[in-house]
């Protein structure tokens, strides 16, 4: 190769990602401190060179740990030679190679002053993911979704009260002079010790604790409506009595995202915004926040809500395609896309149901889905996923063909039937509260690999609509069957599928450049991560489904270092963004292989990280569970 040639190489590879953060100067000074270094067939990197940073230009490397293959890198592709906790790697060359050697103690010098370059190399897992998709998210909405609600300033309205013993019309007359849809409501009576830790140990969220405490409630316009509709006399009725004192609040110090997710899943129009002695000090509405969003989400809200017929609801439907689209183009974080998605849906299966029952049976049912669909990690319409339980001595006899209509509706909307069958149109997932606890006892008692599979869908529930206490009832009722009733070593035995069905151990021949090097990211990373989790989270009795929020608690419990909990969130977002990536270049919405060598080198170092990241999470499942000999 000729010397021009090389100096090309040299400028082209210190101008692509992530280099193409640093200054010219830095740029320049990196230059000086590097060279084009050769290397025969199988030949280690020198002791001399630890430290260094190298860009393979030709050939192709083994990354070992020990004796144990870890990659095969090749042209394009980066690595150092620092060591590092886990471990030291050695690299050794599998044919002649060149490589571009970058000094190690300038490129840390300068790693120090760009903290970009920084993450993007060094960091752990987690912090290089959440670098990465700072990169994607770049527009002006996108920024202000990742911003402190703090930070909306002037598009956060002042909170303004009465007192719970104004009446309607001194609240009515205090909403139109300060020109607002609601006003807070302050209750005389305070809550007691007692009925706070009875609302802790009920596990409502901290974050509301405050509100509870301080019984701040807030009276709507929707109330008005309310009081109206039941002849109320203004002059005299306290508004007390029409007063919500379950209010959703978010802390200023939250993300813009997780406000508009909470205003989805609660289906709340205005938020109380809390400091950090639990004080309200802002309310912040649906309108003012969607503004900011390109997709405008609420007119698909709008659409559900709106529905008169299941062709109303199946525009609606379409209108979320194009949303997850949009989002995804947008580089907004796939558990936020998941979850608005989530949200969504729900009001679909929700508004659905409700078109297709009469309202009796409506309010002695309860739907639920499961599944990633209830564990809120589902993009795109793959298979239903759904159950109904039946109000003890409630009786419709048109309810099977109510389930059938129901699975048929969303089939033809573009939500599969289930290959399983695991749909309320089957029996089995349609049955009253004391038979489908029954059913969930044999499960427990059974342990057999088809029951823990079974187990293993119900522990992802989630409710869409109906009796909420149905399903409440159901759920403690699986917990306490977990510890009470289940065969002796069942959780070992439930958790074991982390290794039948999500084995990996050769995924790292994938990255040699063959063309059939597909990996599949569903068995290689997103189900070791998810089944994991859902085994400490049964076993933890954590109620929460979304693989996200468990990590978290698992976290709190100390059953997983913060570290691995992060870095396993992160990694989960990966996978399931190359998945989403995957699925909409094709017309198989099923489709979740990803060929590593049609990544960029930096997302394909991104994917080797976090596969190693699920090694070592089925490594700690294994010791955990004892299932080396189970």
């Amino acid at each position: 190769m000729s010397g021009s040639a090389i100096q090309t190489l040299d400028i082209q590879h210190l101008h692509q990602p992530p280099f193409d953060t640093l200054s010219a100067q830095q740029r320049t000074y990196l230059q000086q401190h590097s060279k084009i270094v050769y290397l025969d067939n199988l030949q280690p990197i020198p002791t001399g060179w630890q430290g260094d940073f190298f860009i393979i230009l030709k050939g192709f490397v083994h990354q070992l740990q020990g004796e144990a293959l870890i990659a095969t890198l090749n042209a394009g592709d980066w690595f150092d030679t620092k060591v590092r906790q886990s471990g030291v790697f050695n690299f050794i060359t599998q044919q002649q190679s060149l490589m571009y050697r970058i000094d190690g103690q300038v490129l840390s010098a300068i790693t120090e002053q760009n903290p970009t370059l920084k993450n993007a190399l060094f960091a752990d897992v987690a912090a290089r993911l959440n670098h990465h998709q700072a990169r994607l998210a770049q527009s002006e909405s996108q920024k202000l979704l990742y911003q402190p609600i703090a930070n909306l300033g002037q598009h956060i309205k002042p909170p303004h009260f009465v007192d719970d013993t104004a009446t309607l019309y001194d609240a009515t007359m205090a909403m139109n002079q300060f020109d607002i849809k609601h006003i807070l409501v302050k209750s005389q009576a305070r809550m007691t010790e007692t009925e706070r830790d009875k609302l802790i140990a009920q596990g409502v969220e901290k974050s509301t604790i405050a509100a509870y405490v301080e019984r701040i409630g807030i009276f709507t316009q929707t109330d008005v409506c309310r009081a109206i509709g039941q002849k109320a006399d203004f002059a005299t009725t306290p508004v007390l009595d029409f007063t919500n004192f379950k209010i959703h609040t978010v802390h200023q110090s939250q993300d813009v995202s997780e406000a508009l997710l909470t205003m989805l899943q609660t289906r709340t129009h205005r938020l109380p915004i809390i400091d950090s002695q639990g004080q309200i000090i802002g309310i912040l509405g649906q309108t003012e926040l969607l503004s900011f969003l390109t997709n405008h989400s609420n007119l698909i809200v709008a659409r559900i809500e709106q529905a008169q017929s299941l062709d109303d609801v199946a525009v609606a439907v379409e209108l979320i395609g194009k949303f997850i689209r949009e989002q995804h183009a947008s580089g907004i974080k796939i558990h936020v896309i998941s979850r608005m998605v989530q949200s969504l849906n729900l009001q679909v299966f929700a508004k659905v149901w409700q078109l297709i029952v009469p309202a009796i049976t409506f309010y002695n049912t309860c739907l639920f889905v499961m599944g990633s669909e209830g564990r809120g990690e589902q993009i795109l319409r793959t298979d239903q996923d759904n159950a109904l339980i039946i109000r003890n001595g409630f009786k419709d006899d048109n309810l099977p063909s109510y389930a059938a209509q129901f699975n048929e509706a969303l089939a033809n909307m573009g939500y599969p039937y289930c290959d399983g069958k695991i749909m309320l149109s089957n029996e089995r997932w349609r049955k009253t509260s004391t038979a489908f606890e029954k059913q969930i006892t044999a499960w427990y008692m059974s342990g057999s690999s088809e029951d823990m599979m079974w187990i293993a869908t119900l522990v992802d529930a989630h409710f869409v609509c109906g009796d909420i206490k149905l399903f409440e009832q159901l759920q403690k009722h699986w917990q306490v069957s977990a510890k009470n009733v289940a065969t002796s070593n069942f959780i070992n035995r439930f958790a074991k599928p982390i290794l039948q069905f999500g084995d990996s151990s050769g995924w790292w021949q994938k990255f040699v450049g063959a063309s059939e090097t597909d990996i599949d990211l569903k068995k290689a990373g997103i189900f070791p991560i998810v089944h994991g989790v859902r085994a400490l989270s049964l076993e933890y009795q954590i109620t929460d489904t979304n693989t996200r929020s468990r990590l978290r608690q698992l976290a709190q419990q100390q059953v997983l270092s913060d570290t691995m909990a992060q870095n396993l969130a992160e990694a989960l977002d990966f996978f399931m963004a190359k998945r989403l990536d995957v699925a909409l270049t094709t017309q198989d919405r099923t489709a979740r292989a990803v060929n590593p060598n049609h990544l960029s080198a930096l997302e394909k170092d991104l994917l080797k990280e976090c596969l190693a990241m699920v090694k070592d999470f089925k490594t700690f499942i294994t010791h955990h569970y004892r299932l080396d000999i189970f």
